[in-house]
């Protein structure tokens, strides 16, 4: 969603070790993960055992005949509501971007009649709250960090190796609509996307998607219906605090309605990859972020 941070992997493979970093090992003040997840209803901790392969295959097969894996109050509500207020107190310092694209999040192409879906702009207007404003023992920080989630998910995309983002400003950040926000229709450029809800907005800012449509004979007449505002194959997830969210939006159309009110919407955004050391270039960073450099060297080599 929005040229995004996870959803916008045009990462610049940039190889830097960050195995021994401190600022990539798990903080060890504050509720541990596994108090953060309720691990009786989603056995996750450990995806060998009986239960845990059970659950993380069942969300395998709902991820492929779906796109998407949601899990409702995945996380209790203690460690919610400490997350929540955590991620509000962040939120002041996200970073916003106001900008227009189309769904294929492609250039303009001068040459392509108006009235070509490409030619269609979306507006985007969403913050970001960078990984490195978050503090080291950030309950944040400690559940993406967490090896048990990562391998989870890694499990439920079919990816036997996953490794977590080793940008400094993109590797887990905080999405913030404020009152005016949304996202734009958009198919994502990365192949998958990790989220969780932390809070709703007072009004709008729901989640509304196509699925699976992409490459399909008909995609185009299906863009073409739903850019024209037609509902006939659009669905809204429901996705309330506590959900985490395991979405395929490459194949997805999918966008964020109006936000409005003063409650802000919340949504941190976990990023991964099959490759190691993966990291944004400086172009897509100073666009989300306003930035190219953490603002603490410390944050990569502490």
């Amino acid at each position: 969603m929005k040229p995004s941070k996870s959803d916008d992997l045009r990462a610049a493979g940039e190889p830097q070790n960050h195995h021994d970093d401190p600022s990539m090992k798990t903080p060890d003040t504050g509720i541990e993960p596994a108090h953060m997840v309720d691990l009786l209803r989603y056995p996750i901790e450990d995806i060998t055992s009986t239960n845990g392969a059970a659950f993380s295959n069942n969300c395998r097969r709902r991820y492929l005949q779906s796109g998407l894996c949601a899990l409702p109050d995945f996380i209790k509500p203690p460690a919610l509501d400490a997350l929540r207020v955590e991620a509000n107190r962040e939120s002041d310092k996200a970073f916003f971007c106001d900008s227009t694209h189309n769904a294929y999040l492609t250039q303009d192409d001068p040459h392509l009649p108006f009235d070509n879906i490409e030619k269609q702009q979306e507006s985007t207007i969403v913050g970001s709250v960078a990984f490195d404003e978050l503090g080291h023992d950030a309950l944040l920080r400690k559940l993406y960090l967490w090896d048990p989630l990562k391998d989870f998910i890694g499990r439920v995309l079919g990816k036997p190796s996953l490794y977590r983002f080793a940008d400094p400003l993109g590797a887990c950040s905080i999405n913030v609509f404020t009152n005016g926000g949304k996202h734009g229709w958009h198919f994502d450029e990365s192949e998958f996307t990790v989220t969780l809800m932390l809070q709703q907005p007072q009004h709008g800012g729901s989640f509304e998607y196509v699925p699976r449509i992409r490459g399909l004979p008909n995609e185009r007449q299906i863009v073409a219906s739903v850019l024209r505002g037609e509902r006939d194959h659009v669905l809204e997830l429901p996705f309330n605090p506590g959900t985490l969210l395991i979405f395929g939006g490459s194949l997805t159309l999918h966008r964020v309605t109006l936000v409005t009110g003063s409650l802000k919407r919340l949504v941190p955004v976990l990023c991964y990859s099959e490759q190691t050391d993966q990291k944004n270039s400086d172009a897509v960073r100073t666009l989300f972020w306003g930035r190219a450099k953490p603002i603490r060297q410390q944050t990569a080599h502490d």
